[in-house]
């Protein structure tokens, strides 16, 4: 693991790319005019960010260099209210929303059983950060809640535990007994009564991950949210209360709402309650009470994991709004939509590492002409960007003269935040930069641990591409790559912000120790491989058949790097904190000893 030394002299001062280095040192023009438009673009997003005019690009280096270290200390300031943001999110509020009508007592004590387990796994537990071989700690901190309901006409219709520790709650799930359920046998219950208990809890803002976990096994009062089922309230709430409502004060409370489900009976409310909500929700199979513990786990870790995401890339001097979105999870009817014209733009790899830590510019390619097909409505949406289902149908012509289509399957993806610049191609490009990058710096490791270590394991990136789609007398910008194959799980195995999935969650995934230690020693060694000037993070995708060949290896996409140069690689770019995060979770496996790296830092 890495000590404090390991970075006493990785100041801020240093956190500057050769290039500035070299102008502050030299004052020569040292920057070709390719370079100085890939500085003024990058720069004209800090600016953009903080809300501030940058004006036009300028070609003098003087004037530029004091355009740049405007926007180091912008970002250092970015960064210093991300770190804050990301703390606060670490400080978790979870409410169990539980049905304790008559069928339900194995789930209530499943919860109060498994409540040491997962929060053992889900935080320190008093113990040191680092898990060694487990993982990192998802929450810093975790107050706990209970909400208990039944059905109109129940005695103790509710059942309320504010937010408290844990000793407390077990004792309080202790004592609940489940029983009654109104007239409506096998029917309906006061689901909506529940939620309203819930979002009147005390959601402090001093946490800033806030999760229900809804667990019930019958659905709401209201013939439009079941199949037939007996209903004593067929019109909905006798209360009034809406589904909308109850909904956009979940949200407007920053609530992120995750449901444990018992029976296909809850199916409509669920698909329901997703539009009131404006996204998918994600659904637990809890019919098994032992996987109640991994379930609520797993929904605690990704609303942690998404607070920090949006706390890494929000900050900053302007509030973004976010692009209402409907979402339609099913692929759709290709046959049913307009083929679009646009072009594909991608980047050359660079020529070395040291072209890298130099700003030497990527060498972008001609442009393609495509033809695109694209769902109406996003599928998914992460904290940034919304994804898309797509084809590309383009045309092209083979050795032989043959025309030939395309036809390939791929997600596009949108930034989902609206404002000035926003929908800009410089946003894409610096996304379509940065995974560039990561892919080559994928492409060495590869070879390193091959050269080094005689061993042969696949870790790729997949090629991302910027899709301009031509809108009459505009254009729309987009990411495009090639879609994963169906079936395939996706996993999250790190963040930029020190979090490595634990081997455990990882198993239950399919997901075998081995893939992770070379995710996790892919990062190490691009701090190594680059002399500390950057490191890549961030790393999510899955874990398949390499196309062509009938090895297994690693899919990523969407990276984060962390770089002594604040400027670069956008939002997610912690610099050198970035990189001591990392460390403070890692320990070294038999990848990095393979690669030397345990005697450089671990």
């Amino acid at each position: 693991m890495a000590s404090e030394a390991s970075f006493e002299n990785e100041t801020a001062t240093n956190e500057q790319s050769h290039w500035l280095r070299q102008k502050e040192s030299q004052r020569k023009s040292a920057a070709s005019d390719r370079k100085r438009s890939e500085i003024n673009k990058r720069m004209k997003v800090i600016f953009e960010d903080e809300g501030l005019d940058y004006g036009a690009d300028t070609k003098d280096d003087d004037e530029l260099l004091d355009r740049f270290k405007v926007a180091t200390r912008l970002r250092a300031k970015n960064i210093e209210e991300v770190r804050r943001n990301i703390k606060r999110a670490e400080n978790v509020q979870l409410c169990f929303l539980v049905d304790v009508t008559g069928s339900m007592q194995s789930h209530i004590d499943g919860v109060r059983k498994s409540i040491d387990e997962m929060l053992n796994e889900l935080t320190d537990n008093g113990r040191h950060v680092t898990f060694k071989g487990e993982g990192a700690r998802v929450a810093q901190s975790m107050e706990l809640a209970f909400v208990a309901y039944r059905d109109h006409g129940d005695t103790k219709q509710f059942e309320v535990l504010p937010f408290t520790d844990a000793a407390a709650f077990k004792a309080f799930t202790r004592d609940l007994e489940a029983r009654g359920g109104g007239s409506d046998a096998y029917g309906c219950e006061d689901v909506f009564g529940g939620l309203d208990a819930a979002l009147n809890l005390d959601w402090s803002e001093s946490c800033g991950t806030k999760v229900m976990f809804h667990i019930c096994d019958q659905p709401c009062h209201g013939s439009e949210f079941h199949a037939g089922r007996p209903d004593s309230h067929p019109n909905g709430d006798p209360k009034g209360r809406t589904c909308k409502g109850l909904f956009a004060k979940l949200r407007e409370t920053g609530i992120q709402y995750h449901f444990g489900k018992i029976t296909s009976d809850t199916d409509i409310m669920i698909r329901k309650f997703s539009e009131a909500y404006g996204e998918p929700i994600t659904e637990f199979d809890v019919k098994n009470v032992q996987k109640l513990g991994s379930s609520v786990v797993a929904a605690v870790s990704k609303s942690v994991i998404a607070r920090v995401a949006s706390a890494s890339r929000r900050a900053g001097g302007v509030e973004r709004k976010e692009r209402s979105y409907t979402f339609e999870e099913k692929e759709p009817d290709w046959s049913s939509l307009p083929a679009m014209n646009g072009k594909l733009v991608s980047y050359d790899f660079p020529r070395s590492i040291q072209d890298i830590e130099d700003d030497e510019p990527l060498v972008r390619r001609q442009p393609k002409s495509a033809t695109i097909k694209l769902a109406k409505h996003p599928f998914a949406k992460g904290a940034e960007r919304a994804a898309y289902y797509g084809k590309d149908i383009s045309t092209y012509t083979a050795k032989s003269g043959s025309t030939h289509s395309s036809n390939e399957n791929i997600v596009v993806k949108e930034i989902a935040l609206m404002g000035k610049g926003m929908e800009s191609a410089r946003r894409y490009e610096i996304n379509n930069q940065m995974q560039t990058v990561a892919s080559f710096l994928a492409l060495k490791f590869m070879e390193d641990l091959k050269r080094r270590a005689g061993i042969d394991k696949t870790i790729q990136f997949l090629k991302i591409r910027t899709l301009s789609l031509d809108q009459g007398s505009s254009k729309r910008y987009l990411s495009c790559e090639k879609r994963y194959s169906a079936g395939t799980k996706f996993v999250r195995f790190s963040n930029n912000a020190g979090y490595l999935i634990s081997e455990k969650h990882a198993a239950e995934l399919g997901i075998s120790a081995e893939f992770l230690h070379l995710v996790f020693a892919f990062s190490h060694w691009t701090y190594k491989a680059s002399n500390r000037f950057l490191m890549v993070v961030d790393l999510e995708g899955v874990v398949g058949r390499i196309e062509g060949d009938d090895t297994t290896g690693v899919h990523l996409t969407d990276p984060a790097i962390h770089s002594k140069d604040r400027t670069r690689f956008g939002i997610m770019n912690h610099g050198v904190d970035g990189m001591k995060k990392f460390f403070e979770t890692h320990s070294c496996n038999e990848f990095c000893k393979a690669l030397g790296l345990e005697s450089f830092v671990c």
